[in-house]
């Protein structure tokens, strides 16, 4: 007999209930053969011994994890390994919640000196003091200078209209009030705030770091500020992949493959931008002393009552916008690297004529997104703000000459409403459209179609196009919005 019938032949057998006869007097005290007898109203031997060697344990074990979670934390901040020429690949940055900025240029290590240098307190004491003191210099040299200008723009400022005056004291009464509530948080912030352990980055200058693996930061959410070193030589598009503090990555003057433009990353010769930091917006806002981040609708101060008039609030809410949520592609750039404005906080973005190719992600779930226009030039265009462009002549939407969109390229910006086509696109990736569009109160909103230059069939021929690249309205009868083939590009 096999050991399954063997099982089954035991599952079938009856089985009969036990009864036991146990006297009321005893039900609490009745011993069974074979078991403990019940321990009711009897004190248990060693008692306190006992739990005082329980709790003795938990500590024990509590301290030992609180040790080396630690002792890991310490020793895996950084990880690198050798390549085939002897350098090294910088793999892995674990933040063990204190490092916002970083740079990268060899090997590094994290130390946690067991005293301070008191030498190094006193001359940083020293320097700071030093550094509050030129920097006191400047503000009042700064001062003066900006009375000298306005002592020069008096003239000019009397032919401003009062409605103008009006709404520059009004914004400057808004942006101050903004100023002392970010103030008294940071304060506030402070006073709950865990202290940083003293700590130290150092360098191993016989070990240059000159490549960046993919998602070495990965969703790193403390790093603010990165330095490229001039050693970097190669940098993987993913590196920087959801790093939400980061507003800034710098690059050496020297590296030979890279350089950034306004703390966004570029390649050398400005072909290709690869990384708009996701926390960009911060950098301008500081830029442009804003100190909060404005959303639609007028801010209220704590009495629930609005900061400013609707009217007003509108012009400065436009103003930051066009400062702070609108980004100019310079004029050398062909292609648009992958995930590189993932996740940005940005409204309108203009594009080069001579771009070539969107990749893989490349403006993946900006919320606010919406907006890309083109702009013309025969003259170089090197600067990203709006300036560069507001005199220039620009189409809506994407360039004539793109020739590719990668998958989920525009995917989730609900924002857009509009796009085209061009004949030139030859491929278009898989849900390169994907959740830019849905249903509210039976009316489809955010991008309700797609206009295409070509005909159907040249555009069914000439390009290849992946899975579900037409984005979807409702997802329970997966009905797609309409694309419009042969269509004329509207005129902005």
């Amino acid at each position: 007999m096999s050991k399954n019938d063997k099982e089954k032949k035991m599952n079938n057998l009856p089985q009969e209930d036990i009864i036991l006869d146990i006297p009321e007097d005893e039900i609490y005290t009745y011993k069974i053969e074979g078991l403990a007898a019940p321990h009711i109203n009897k004190p248990y031997k060693h008692y306190t011994l006992k739990k005082i060697i329980f709790i003795a344990v938990i500590i024990i074990a509590v301290s030992l994890s609180m040790y080396f979670s630690l002792m890991i934390l310490q020793s895996d901040t950084f990880t690198f390994a050798e390549i085939d020429d002897g350098n090294y690949q910088f793999s892995k940055f674990s933040n063990p919640g204190y490092i916002e900025e970083l740079h990268i240029n060899y090997v590094m290590d994290i130390v946690y000196p067991d005293k301070y240098d008191t030498t190094a307190e006193e001359n940083s004491s020293e320097e700071a003091t030093t550094e509050e003191n030129t920097s006191a210099e400047e503000d009042t040299t700064a001062n003066i200078e900006e009375s000298t200008s306005e002592e020069e723009l008096t003239e000019e400022e009397t032919t401003l209209s009062e409605e103008e005056k009006n709404y520059l004291s009004s914004k400057e009464e808004f942006l101050a009030y903004q100023a002392a509530q970010v103030k008294a948080e940071n304060e506030k912030a402070a006073l709950s705030a865990v202290p940083k352990p003293y700590f130290e980055i150092v360098e191993d200058k016989e070990k240059p770091v000159t490549h960046l693996k993919d998602y070495t930061f990965n969703c790193d959410g403390y790093l603010k500020v990165v330095y490229i070193g001039e050693n970097v030589t190669q940098i993987d598009a993913k590196a920087f992949y959801s790093c939400w503090s980061l507003k800034a990555i710098f690059v050496d003057e020297n590296n030979p493959n890279y350089c950034d433009v306004d703390g966004v990353l570029y390649n050398k010769d400005k072909t290709e931008v690869i990384c708009y930091p996701c926390d960009h917006d911060q950098y301008l806002r500081e830029k442009y002393n804003y100190p909060k981040e404005l959303w639609q609708g007028v801010p209220l101060d704590e009495n629930n009552e609005p900061l400013v008039s609707e009217e007003i609030y509108n012009e400065i809410f436009e103003e930051y916008k066009t400062l702070v949520m609108t980004y100019t592609v310079p004029s050398t750039v062909s292609k648009i690297g992958e995930l590189c404005f993932n996740y940005a906080n940005l409204a309108t973005v203009y594009l080069p004529e001579n771009l070539k190719v969107i990749d893989n992600l490349a403006f993946f779930e900006m919320p606010n997104m919406k907006d890309f226009y083109t702009y013309k030039t025969e003259i170089a265009v090197e600067n990203t703000d709006y300036v560069s462009v507001k005199d220039l002549a620009y189409y809506i939407s994407l360039p004539e000459g793109l020739e590719k969109i990668g998958t989920d390229a525009f995917s989730y910006n609900k924002a857009m409403t509009y796009v085209y086509i061009p004949e030139s696109v030859k491929y278009i990736g898989h849900h390169a459209f994907w959740e830019t569009c849905y249903l509210e109160n039976g009316e489809i909103k955010g991008l309700d179609r797609i206009n295409v230059a070509a005909d159907k069939d040249t555009f069914k021929e000439n390009t290849e196009t992946g899975d579900q690249w037409i984005p979807v309205y409702n997802p329970n009868t997966l009905k797609s919005i309409t694309v419009e083939y042969g269509s004329q590009r509207i005129s902005d």
